[in-house]
């Protein structure tokens, strides 16, 4: 990916304008939201915690540094004083039981949006012949220790009851040009159906035909690679570490470069006799094998496994440069787990958790978006900026703008130049080991639940 623009200046100031507008739109209330609900369904009274307030805060919450519904309610206090209007309680009852009442849907309407805007000012120069490439990977996420959370995403069979959280596996697909994610899907962390390649069957719909998408060796199955074709989706990944490699077979394409047959294999258990029918008995698919010779890199030969057969048009230097912009997702799942602080979510309820997430995709996106408006106006790549640096910079400038200090237009502009000067170091060949130098606390490990009874007996007397 680089910085030279393919689009026209008229091109690139509205792709500008409509980044702007969307984390503008989000920074403050915003009267869409209404409107979203009325197309849903979703009826409410007017009070003073409306659907518009409760999105904007609960954005602006998993934005913050601070996640705990205490600030949100603060900062929603200073927004209201700051417009002549009185405060309301301090108390996070009520902001708590507003967020209960908005829908699932309406977050998913949202998240679809944001996703949608930051593909509308993609610049052409970052795709790949002129296609979206989506980068899919999954991770672990852990919540509130409480009986609904265990009954619908129950903690590992490894631990006593009352000793462990609440687990979840999630997958993401995420755009390899903006780094914004389109979709995901969660799921149990253990039992039938709850891989990941089960959950990426489960959103396949969604994936628009003519898209690429970029993976690990997990997900180079014949059922996916089959699925890929039917649908006019691509697949790049690594070969599965089961398959046997040989070169001296198949059709020759090049050096290290050649057509397989896939034979489709006996119906797995999961799957139904109509669903396997309708899978073909054998597909093509191309294998091309190159070195790594960078240092601090593991394996030093890679095995990529891809639908795209036309070695003219995808040549294999081209599709093993974009194998490696392939660890750009861990990077994202980093930015997700660890700067929004979503490794473990707070929700005491399944339906409040996924609510939770989707407003941390949101926010994600909304950065994101951010990035991406920075990297248009100053003619730079989005994958050099930095995101914490970014969300860091959004939540400071925020408080201005719910202010109303500055005009936002003028405050916008200088968000944006200062997102532009937060970048990334380029350290090619970076080696250094996996190593701790803070030592963890000396504490043991739980063995037994805690007595919810303890500290009532402590103080009866």
């Amino acid at each position: 990916m680089n910085s030279y623009s393919n689009d026209t200046p008229a091109d690139v100031q509205s792709k500008l304008k409509s980044a702007s507008s969307l984390c503008l739109d989000f920074l403050l209330p915003k009267p869409e939201i209404i409107q979203i609900c009325e197309e849903i369904g979703h009826k409410f009274r007017d009070r003073t915690y409306n659907p518009m307030i409760v999105v904007w805060m609960f954005i602006n919450q998993v934005l913050s540094a601070d996640h705990s519904c205490q600030q949100a309610v603060t900062r929603f206090n200073a927004w209201r004083v700051a417009r002549g209007l009185r405060k309301v309680s301090s108390e996070t009852t009520s902001y708590c039981k507003a967020r209960c009442r908005l829908p699932e849907a309406l977050f998913e309407r949202l998240l679809s949006q944001t996703a949608k805007r930051c593909e509308e000012a993609t610049n052409e120069a970052w795709l790949f012949h002129d296609r979206i490439v989506e980068m899919v990977d999954g991770w672990t996420l852990t919540m509130a220790d409480t009986k609904e959370n265990q009954e619908e995403y129950p903690q590992m069979k490894s631990q006593k009851p009352g000793c462990g959280f609440p687990m979840a596996r999630m997958i993401g697909l995420f755009s390899l040009a903006t780094g914004a994610i389109n979709h995901f899907a969660i799921g149990p962390y253990t039992g039938k159906q709850t891989g990941e390649t089960s959950l990426l069957r489960s959103i396949f719909d969604r994936l628009l035909r003519g898209r690429i998408l970029l993976a690990d060796r997990y997900y180079a199955s014949f059922w996916l690679l089959a699925e890929g074709q039917r649908r006019g989706i691509d697949l790049v990944a690594r070969a599965h570490h089961l398959r046997k490699n040989d070169f001296r077979r198949g059709l020759k394409l090049g050096y290290l470069d050649q057509l397989v047959l896939y034979q489709k294999p006996q119906r797995p258990k999961w799957m139904s006799e109509d669903e396997y029918a309708q899978y073909p008995d054998s597909i093509f698919v191309r294998h091309l094998k190159y070195k790594v010779t960078q240092k601090g890199f593991r394996t030093r030969e890679i095995t990529l496994a891809t639908t795209l057969l036309d070695a003219d048009i995808y040549t294999a230097e081209e599709l093993a440069e974009l194998y490696s912009r392939r660890w750009l997702v861990e990077l994202h799942i980093r930015s997700l787990k660890t700067q929004m602080q979503m490794d473990h979510l707070r929700c005491k309820s399944p339906q409040m958790v996924r609510k939770e997430i989707h407003c941390h995709m949101i926010g994600y996106n909304l950065v994101r978006c951010a990035m991406l408006a920075s990297a248009l106006k100053f003619g730079l790549c989005p994958t050099r900026l930095s995101f914490t640096g970014a969300m860091r910079a959004i939540e400071e400038f925020a408080s201005s703008l719910r202010l109303g200090s500055i005009r936002p237009q003028q405050q916008w502009a200088n968000l944006l130049e200062v997102i532009s000067e937060l970048t990334v170091g380029n350290r090619p060949g970076r080696q250094e080991k996996r190593e701790i130098k803070r030592r963890a606390k000396n504490y043991k490990l739980m063995q037994c639940p805690c007595n919810p009874n303890r500290n009532r007996y402590a103080t009866a007397a």
